[in-house]
This record gives structure tokens, sequence and C-alpha cells, in this order.
């Protein structure tokens, strides 16, 4: 295997996600390139919002990206990053492509199919459109009780 997918948006299942794609890349001496997709409906400014961005975000001031790019070097890993604009399955999806990723890793909430069908599900629908082998990773963290 020589590249590797990993998709984040900065939550910890994203963070599990980088996690199990790096320990990979590391055993394989795979490279690492990580997207963060972002909407329109996100860089929209609110009306009154005297701190709106003027141009678009760089992959270099995104969070989500840097804290990947920190845990790949301390995986001693080579890694890329990608933020794009879009609707995050298929941009996920048409990158893989693009770089010709042998692997896709995403992270999953684990919501279940009725929340899943009213939220969406990004693992879900890459899993649906891929052309490639996608690997989903959960959350390993123990869940308080609701009301705990």
């Amino acid at each position: 295997m020589k590249k590797i997918l990993i998709a984040t948006d900065g939550s910890e299942t994203a963070l599990a996600a980088i996690d199990a794609g790096l320990e990979l890349a590391a055993e394989e001496h795979a490279e690492v390139v990580f997207v963060h997709v972002t909407s329109l409906l996100e860089l929209s400014p609110e009306p009154d919002d005297a701190e709106a961005p003027e141009r678009i975000p760089r992959a270099e001031a995104d969070a989500a990206l840097c804290e990947a790019l920190k845990r790949a070097q301390e995986h001693g890993v080579t890694s890329k990053t990608e933020l794009l604009i879009g609707y995050a399955p298929k941009q996920i999806v048409r990158l893989a492509r693009d770089i010709d990723a042998e692997l896709i890793v995403v992270g999953s909430r684990g919501l279940g199919r009725v929340k899943s069908a009213v939220l969406g599900s990004t693992s879900r629908e890459v899993l649906a459109k891929a052309d490639r082998p996608v690997m989903v990773v959960r959350e390993t963290g123990v869940r308080e009780p609701v009301g705990a």
C-alpha cells in the first residue's frame, strides 16, 4: 500500500480514524493524505459578524488538519493535507480517485439507521460510493449514559 486518504473533521471519531489510519500507514510505509471537507454554509459569515473572513480558509490554518499533521509527525508518517469545499462524501470519494489512494479511512459516530437517515452519515455514503476499500473506525471511548 502506497497512499491512504484519511478524512477528518476534528471530531473524536475523526481522531480515532486518524490514529488507526496512521498505525496502518506506519506499518505499510504508506504516504497519508488528510482531507477536511467544509460546506459553503460553514464559510458564510453571519450577517452581523464583523470578523467575517475575507477569503477562503487555507489548509495551513485549519485546526482539524493541523492536528492530523501533528499526529502524523508523531507516527513518523509522511503526510499532506487537502481542504475542500462541498458535500463531504462526494469530495472524499473524488479526491481518493484523483490521488489514486488505495484506502479511504473515515470515522463513524455510530448513529444507527434512524439518526443516520435524518442527519446523514458521511461514512455510510463513502462506503456506498467508493470504488476502493474503505475502513470505518468507530470512536473507542466509553460514553456516559444520558442523565448520569
